[in-house]
Parts: structure tokens; C-alpha cells; sequence
């Protein structure tokens, strides 16, 4: 009996695709969706609205959480069903609630990635690698952020660059690895409640015009977020910025009038690949810390199925409308990205298991972390 109860589980996850396909009824028609804002809220009731006059099988109901914890915690209990979630907080649904994901988003035919993160630097700048860093200057668009934070620092502790140790103190080590830094919001208090995280992570920090909010988890930072971290390197405060693959073109050839951006071509930059080469920056492909997975719905495992199918229908019905209620656009509302992101060129099925979807490069950085908690 003990050892049927241990495959049952595994039985289920390989049955399930066929049961799928088979059309095996399910009784529930309702799919609930946990909300995050009124705008979210009000194009989740569209949605709803617009399937119901479509006559779609099934009815989508859309439920209010605080926050995408509470998000999880709704799916977990039942009292919601899906969510569209980015992929740290996939991992945690996953890792800490045994929560799975039904489909993915796609953006321009790249099937799972959303963007890959990279690390800039100087042409000009010579005898620098990515596997010798220690006591180099460094540019991050923001403290606890994915691009800025969680990659090149779970890349640090994945070639044994640092070493957090039981203390799990990432500011302090990482301070201590780094000559000086930028890293936005890193000596506010909800990150640093005792003031006691390295000063140097902020030294490559230039706040405002009037130097003022220097190190602000804001855009009064002028080196905050990917353009301020790109703008970092640019300026010669930092030997490498950790940044979106798009980060350089979306800031070249006038994109950004900003003084400092107008004469940044693309032969001023280069890549540092991971094992210490360098490359192109249109070589981003080969040459990167991360893939950093695309949004993707989170259920509860029994419901990846019937939340597939629902969304199949509703994909097929308004994912390539060009007039009318459009599934991957949130124009006409005040936000964006709103359910799904507004680049979602499609969704696709997920299979396999949360940590499929999110990789195995990227789950390794997520792990890099553990010491902290994510439950």
C-alpha cells in the first residue's frame, strides 16, 4: 500500500494530458481569476462579459486578492482558481503551496522567455570577466528586483564567487564582494530596517539634479531601474550593469534624448558571457546569466486541464482580435499588462511541472536564495 500511495501522485501527472485530450467531463464550469487592481478587476468583468455574449463554454468569475500571495493562498483553498503570475512568484507557488501552472505566455514567437538578463560593460573596459569580479564597481537597476538582484547575485553564489553562510546576509556579502555599487533601494527600511546594510552598495549611486534621494528605490535616482543602471556604466561609474537584453536599444538612436544617451552607440558596449568570454551585444542569446521565463498561469494541479481548455477558448475568440475586446492588450484601461502581459503574442500549454517552465538555469538562481525563506 506504502508504495501505491507513492506512485499515485506520479500517475496522475502522466494521465493527465490524456485525460485532457479524452474530454473526460469535469463538473465545474467556473473558472475563478484573482485580481490584483481595479483595473485588473475591470478587465477580468470585460473578459467575462464579452465570453458569456460569445456563448464560450464556461463562466469566468473574477476574485479581488490583496497581493499575489494572498493570490496563492486563494488558488491553494479554492476560492480562486488561476492567476497569471511572474516567475519568482511561480517558484514561490510552487516551492511553498504545490501550486502548478496550466499555460504560458509566448511573446514574439519565442515560446516561454520573456527577456534574458545580461551584463554590460565597456568596450574600452579591458581585463574584465564575469568569473573575477570581486572588488569591481557594479550597476543594478534596483534591490530584491530579478534583473538587478536575484540573477547576478544567484549567479555569484552558483560559481562560488561568494558565500552567504548561515548568516544569509546578501546585502553584507555582496557589499563586501564589490568594490562599490549602485543598488537602489538597498538602505531603504523595508530593506535595511536597522540600518546596517554596506554604504558602498550605494557609493555609485547620483540621486537628483540636486543630489538628493541618492539611492532611492525611484526614478529621482537618475541610475535607478535598466536605463539608470545601462546610464551607470555609460557615465563610467560602475565597470558592469546588470540589465534586460533590451535595455541598450531601447535607449540608443534618439529612443532617450537624455544628455547621456544621445552619443552611446553600440559599439561603446559589450557582453561578459557567464564563463568569463565576451561577446556582441546582439549575441544575447549565447551570452547571458539568465532566460528569465515569461508570465504564466498558476492552478492548483488538478485544475490544469479544465483552466487550459477554458483559456484555449478564450484565446481562440479574442487572442488576434484587432477590433473589440482584445485578450493581450489593456488599452483603454489605466494600467497595462493587466491579466496577461500586453506583449503576449499567444499562450501556450504547459505540460510539465512548474520548475519546467521556469528552467533549470533560472530555478538554480531562485534556489541560490533559499536561505532567506520564500514561504
Amino acid at each position: 500500500m506504502e508504495r501505491l500511495d507513492r506512485w499515485l501522485p506520479v500517475a496522475f501527472i502522466l494521465l493527465l494530458p490524456l485525460l485532457c485530450v479524452s474530454g473526460v467531463p469535469n463538473q465545474k464550469t467556473t473558472v475563478s481569476w484573482c485580481v490584483l487592481s481595479d483595473a485588473e478587476e475591470q478587465k477580468c468583468l470585460d473578459l467575462a462579459g464579452n465570453a458569456s455574449a460569445q456563448n464560450i463554454r464556461g463562466t469566468l468569475q473574477c476574485v479581488r486578492g490583496l497581493n499575489t500571495r494572498d493570490c496563492m493562498d486563494k488558488i491553494k483553498n479554492g476560492t480562486a482558481d488561476a492567476a497569471s503570475m511572474f516567475a519568482d512568484d511561480i517558484y514561490a507557488a510552487g516551492f511553498c503551496h504545490g501550486l502548478e501552472v496550466a499555460a504560458g505566455e509566448s511573446h514574439n514567437g519565442v515560446d516561454g522567455i520573456s527577456y534574458y538578463v545580461v551584463a554590460l560593460a565597456r568596450t574600452s573596459t579591458s581585463d574584465l570577466s564575469l568569473m573575477e569580479m570581486h572588488e569591481r564597481s557594479s550597476c543594478h537597476p534596483g534591490i530584491r528586483t530579478t534583473v538587478g538582484w536575484t540573477v547576478p547575485i544567484g549567479y555569484l553564489v552558483n560559481t562560488s564567487q561568494i558565500s552567504v553562510g548561515q548568516q544569509c546576509n546578501f546585502p553584507k556579502v555582496v557589499g563586501n564582494f564589490f568594490g562599490y555599487s549602485c543598488v537602489p533601494g538597498v538602505k531603504d527600511a523595508q530593506h535595511d530596517p536597522r540600518g546596517i546594510n554596506p554604504k558602498n552598495l550605494c557609493e555609485a549611486c547620483i540621486g537628483d539634479e540636486n543630489d538628493r534621494h541618492i539611492c532611492a528605490s525611484n526614478h529621482r535616482e537618475r541610475h535607478y531601474g535598466e536605463s539608470g543602471a545601462l546610464r551607470c556604466v555609460a557615465e563610467n561609474l560602475g565597470d558592469v550593469a546588470f540589465v534586460k537584453h533590451t535595455t541598450v536599444f531601447d535607449n540608443i538612436d534618439g529612443k532617450n534624448q537624455e544628455s547621456w544617451a544621445l552619443d552611446l552607440e553600440l559599439e561603446d558596449l559589450k557582453l561578459l558571457c557567464p564563463d568569463g568570454t565576451e561577446a556582441g551585444l546582439d549575441e544575447f542569446q549565447r551570452c547571458h546569466l539568465a532566460a528569465v521565463p515569461a508570465n504564466a498561469v498558476v492552478v492548483r494541479m488538478e485544475d490544469k486541464c479544465r483552466v487550459w481548455k477554458f483559456l484555449e477558448r478564450l484565446q481562440n475568440a479574442f487572442g488576434n482580435a484587432t477590433e473589440g475586446f482584445r485578450l493581450f492588450g489593456s488599452a483603454g484601461y489605466s494600467d497595462s499588462d493587466l491579466l496577461f502581459s500586453d506583449a503576449t503574442h499567444h499562450l501556450q500549454r504547459v505540460l510539465g511541472s512548474y520548475t519546467s517552465w521556469l528552467g533549470s538555469t533560472y530555478t538554480n538562481m531562485l534556489q541560490a536564495f533559499e536561505c532567506e525563506g520564500f514561504c
